[in-house]
């Protein structure tokens, strides 16, 4: 049973009022004006057909289907990359704000569309010639708590080694273990 969205006022209208406006008094805007997500409280009641029949999709335009009606607003406070990736993630859609240079928005468009879910897009990659020092001051400036680094390392060295002109490539383990391909990682 798939309902026609041009009918969804008057199915609305069949649930009964238990809280809360109708549908008739919520989409009058001569008394309402505008309703903002904070109007809204979505609570769970009874449906009479499956969950897996209901279809969220909405055309946003005639070549471009959203799996959920959602998009962000193009305001600068509120959909830059970050958000516009987390609407793509979540099936809706984030507009990108125009107040800006066309170059920063587009570097904007550019990152929304090469994003990968999981992957760091722009590590800070970090050399194993830099010294203790350096590195707890990338760490305070930068604000994150490891970087990639070739080599293997036995531990943090920022917790373990406190002579700051020591360089990282001198706390680098040379005693590797290798094994064959198809070892188990649990232990018996």
């Amino acid at each position: 049973m798939v309902l026609d969205f041009k009918n969804a006022t008057a199915h609305l209208q069949t649930y009964s009022k238990k809280d809360g406006l109708d549908v008739k008094a919520l989409i009058d805007s001569s008394n309402f004006g505008g309703l903002t997500y904070n109007d809204f409280l979505v609570l769970p009641g009874l449906i009479n057909f499956p969950a897996s029949e209901v279809k969220l999709e909405s055309k946003l335009t005639k070549k471009i289907t959203m799996k959920s009606p959602f998009l962000s607003s193009p305001m600068d406070t509120v959909t830059e990359e970050n958000m516009a990736i987390h609407m793509a993630l979540l099936g809706g859609i984030g507009i990108i704000h125009h107040n800006c240079s066309a170059d920063e928005q587009a570097e904007m468009v550019r990152k929304v569309k090469k994003f990968e879910n999981g992957f760091i897009n722009d590590p800070v990659v970090i050399s194993p010639n830099l010294t203790v020092r350096e590195i707890r001051r990338l760490k305070e400036t930068i604000g994150f708590s490891s970087f990639p680094v070739t080599g293997m390392f036995p531990r943090d060295p920022l917790t373990v080694f406190h002579d700051e002109q020591k360089i990282l490539y001198n706390f680098r383990s040379t005693d590797l273990h290798q094994t064959m391909l198809g070892t188990p990682l649990s232990f018996p």
